[in-house]
């Protein structure tokens, strides 16, 4: 090639309108091999994407969220020395992970987070991740009854990170921090062994519909994969869908994961201490409520992960996100409203799994009912529970952290609201949307109200 011997750069100096030139330095065949490019290119590349499993990474992080009360001292506040010893032990194990607290009765109270060490207020889900000063972790346990941080909050929590709820008092608290922090070392749960128990009250129930959509789904993943098959338990429907055969199955299979659907107890309506002593225990084939003490006097869940698809499985609200979408004086409508009643609580099934000398590891259920459409598309007649099967199956045998194995569950949730908006919009401007928009949003507020109990960071031993 030929020389050159001047030089245009695209840069305005002003004045005449050309371009800037210079002629070429006769040093220049000199220039190329003392600029080589290489470092100046491992420079400009941008850092590996973070593993957002790993919880233990500052660009990750794990921390606490709490009430703040009346009472509390500025100190307090900065230390937070009122949070339960284990609590603290826990924290302190965790590299003194950052406390955040929910103000109740605060207009921002489920917008912003406050953390008082650090001395900031810290905006949920426009915050950075991590363990930076003005971040928020994208693992959360939220410590306390819902009556002290109300589901409200852990359902916009769903929205942005994994969020858990440790609810638990003195011994039944003491009980699974120790194990959580051992990691369940000793554990005589089998990882590989899984127990799959499954109503069906016939296809005009809404029992079959979640046993083929959730149940059936779950066990043809497992049961094909020749490292989990010999080990997958499914008692299915009539004859095996009993008490009786889900507490010997436990007591025999010791299993890592227990999944669960059928209806939850939601009865004596007229009798609320009754009502809260049964509150969302499974009802068998026989239409008998599965009862915790059976269930825990040959078994002890040491370990396991529990998917509970029932009616209020995970607890109550005081404020049902459903009010007003049935008839009034329906059952449905009796149900939503006769629940409500009980206020804000879990429900005794995971708190007798959590709090067990031998704790579970995790629990996932409904807060509210849920519903059919949420299972399956009323138009399309499409099974809807992809995500389901992916937290339960792909990413718990990864094994992913329960919070994250559940993300693109709650994924769900931005599409749902985003259709929802995009109706409500059309809606307004004379559209036909209004069934679109019902649907929408009873499957968005079903998805949401379910909620993971326990630490958000447990995960199968690998």
């Amino acid at each position: 090639m030929n020389w050159p011997t001047e030089l245009q750069i695209n840069a305005y100096l002003g004045g005449e309108k050309k371009a800037a030139s210079g002629e070429v330095s006769p040093d220049a065949k000199r220039w190329p091999l003392r600029n080589a490019p290489p470092k100046v290119r491992t420079f400009l590349k941008p850092p590996a994407p973070v593993d957002v499993r790993n919880w233990k990474s500052s660009d990750v992080g794990w921390g606490v969220v709490a009430a703040e009360t009346p009472d509390l001292t500025d100190a307090q506040k900065r230390t937070s020395s009122d949070l339960p010893e284990p609590i603290q032990a826990l924290i302190k194990d965790r590299g003194d992970a950052p406390v955040f607290r929910y103000r109740p009765g605060w207009d921002q109270r489920f917008r912003l987070l406050r953390s008082y060490a650090r001395g900031v207020d810290v905006a949920i889900g426009q915050s950075p991740e991590g363990l930076g000063r003005e971040s928020i972790p994208r693992f959360l346990l939220l410590v306390g009854t819902p009556e002290q941080i109300p589901w409200e909050l852990q359902y916009v929590l769903n929205g942005h990170y994994a969020a858990g709820r440790l609810h638990l008092e003195r011994d039944e608290l003491d009980n699974y921090v120790t194990a959580l922090r051992s990691d369940w070392r000793d554990s005589t749960a089998q990882t590989s062994n899984a127990v799959i128990w499954a109503v069906n009250q016939g296809s005009g129930d809404i029992t079959g519909l979640m046993r083929d959509a959730v149940a059936g789904k779950i066990y043809a993943k497992l049961s094909s994969d020749t490292d989990l098959a010999a080990g997958t338990r499914f008692l299915d429907g009539p004859g095996a869908a009993t008490a009786s055969m889900l507490a010997g199955a436990l007591s025999g299979a010791k299993p890592g994961l227990v999944v669960t659907t059928s209806h939850g107890q939601t009865y004596p309506l007229d009798n609320l201490e009754l009502l809260g002593d049964g509150l969302g225990l499974l009802v068998d084939q026989d239409y008998t409520s599965v009862q915790v003490a059976d269930l825990l006097t040959g078994w002890q869940p040491d370990g396991a992960i529990w998917y509970a698809h029932a009616c209020c499985s995970a607890g109550s609200s005081s404020q049902t996100l459903f009010d007003g979408l049935t008839q009034e004086g329906s059952e449905v409508d009796r149900v939503l409203k006769g629940v409500a009643k009980l206020g804000s609580r879990v429900a005794p099934l995971p708190t007798a799994l959590l709090g067990a000398k031998k704790p579970a590891r995790a629990f996932i259920g409904h807060v509210e009912p849920t519903f059919d459409w949420t299972l399956r598309n009323p138009d399309t007649r499409q099974m809807l529970t992809d995500s389901i099967q992916q937290a339960l199956y792909g990413e718990l045998y990864q094994p992913s952290p329960i919070g994250h194995a559940f993300r693109k569950c709650y994924d769900r949730l931005s599409s749902l609201y985003a259709s929802y908006d995009a109706d409500s919009v059309e809606f307004g401007r004379g559209g036909t949307t209004r069934d679109a928009m019902l649907k929408d949003l009873l499957c968005a507020r079903d998805v949401q109200s379910m909620v993971i109990l326990g630490d958000p960071t447990v995960a199968f031993p690998q």
